[in-house]
């Protein structure tokens, strides 16, 4: 299989993010069948040398161009790449993911029309955006699409109800490409962290990732587990309403941001130091979402069950009794009984974790997407 692939992203590898983890996984299992792919996306929060090395890594089969800021031209010159692109190569199949990629897949079906097919990704936050103006020329673009591929049930069900009527959707969950990731064996834990049991986790710190109601419910875990110690990782701009909160609750002991991991083996080595990954996720009246939540499989890679909370994507990423436990967000009592239940029972979901991360291999699901191709 030789296709030509031209994949537009809001965001990409080295830089931080759920949907550029997506973009990055789907191009590495393209790549191992054989396509080539071409990438378009910003990368955001490195530096140019971070961009050069990570490139230089990547297979042969994918060519990273990064999309640069220039003010008031940033968006339009967006465009006009992705357009000189796709008349300079002849593409066997486009696709887009994130927000502002859709706007451009869809004035691009506005242009080709049935000379081009065109595919989304949909992950969450960017289906409804709180702006009325932007969440309409969101549902614009997606109206354009000629395939639309949900990362989740949930995610398929919060778009619009004429998209759902009359467009084709299709699942296609989140995976991991495990080729990526440190051996889990050869990885070691972290000496240094404080904790006994160790909860963590994996995001950008924000309303939507749900820290703030671990916090809430941290002092309920302490009357079982006085040693526990929950830690945070993931870009931290957002954290002064965090910080706030912790001194409030005097938890300061108890909880370490530790900001974002300059790597994956760094980020690995924190997933084989826990003892329970955490996201309880919390949607937001804006429209921000959490679609599925990635991090939960990457936990799973290294032995780490999850608990996640109920009401959102994380559905489709935690199955309870297999990979994890889904709990009310809001329940304190319910989060401790997951706890326990997990602690008590760590041999048992290991077991199963490793059937659910084969599954969950990009490998795997990526033949879904190009059967259908």
């Amino acid at each position: 299989m030789h296709q030509q692939i031209l994949l537009v992203s809001s965001e990409f590898p080295p830089g931080p993010g759920g949907i550029g983890r997506h973009a990055e996984d789907l191009s590495l299992a393209l790549a191992g069948k054989g396509c080539h792919v071409d990438v378009w996306s910003s990368i955001d929060y490195v530096d140019g040398e971070a961009v050069d090395i990570y490139k230089s890594g990547l297979p042969d089969n994918i060519t990273l161009h990064q999309f640069r800021r220039i003010g008031l031209l940033t968006y339009p010159a967006r465009i006009l790449k992705v357009f000189k692109a796709i008349r300079k190569i002849k593409y066997d199949l486009l696709v887009f993911t994130g927000k502002f990629s859709l706007w451009i897949g869809g004035l691009i079906k506005t242009f080709y029309g049935n000379r081009k097919t065109i595919d989304f990704f949909v992950h969450g936050s960017e289906v409804n955006p709180g702006n009325s103006f932007t969440r309409m020329i969101t549902h614009w673009a997606l109206d354009k699409a000629d395939r639309i591929w949900a990362v989740s049930e949930f995610t398929r069900s919060i778009l619009p109800e004429r998209i759902r009527m009359k467009k084709e959707i299709h699942i296609l969950p989140n995976g991991i490409y495990a080729k990526k990731w440190p051996t889990p064996s050869e990885v070691i834990p972290l000496k240094d962290w404080k904790g006994n049991p160790k909860l963590l986790t994996v995001g950008s710190i924000s309303p939507r990732k749900g820290q703030h109601r671990v916090i809430n419910a941290l002092s309920t875990l302490m009357l079982t587990y006085p040693d526990i110690h929950y830690h945070i990782i993931g870009i931290d701009k957002n954290a002064s309403h965090l910080r706030d909160l912790i001194k409030t609750l005097n938890l300061e002991e108890h909880i370490t941001i530790h900001g974002r991991l300059p790597g994956i083996m760094e980020l690995a080595r924190a997933y084989k130091t826990a003892d329970i990954f955490i996201m309880l996720s919390d949607n937001q009246p804006d429209g921000d979402v959490e679609g599925f939540g990635i991090a939960i499989l990457e936990a799973n890679l290294y032995g780490l069950p999850a608990i996640g909370a109920k009401g959102c994507g994380i559905e489709d990423a935690i199955v309870s009794g297999i990979n994890g436990e889904l709990v009310d967000g809001n329940n304190p009592e319910e989060i401790k009984s997951a706890v326990q239940k997990i602690l008590e029972q760590k041999e048992y979901y290991l077991q199963r974790m490793k059937d659910w991360v084969i599954c969950h291999e990009w490998n795997m699901i990526i033949n879904d997407f190009l059967e259908l191709k």
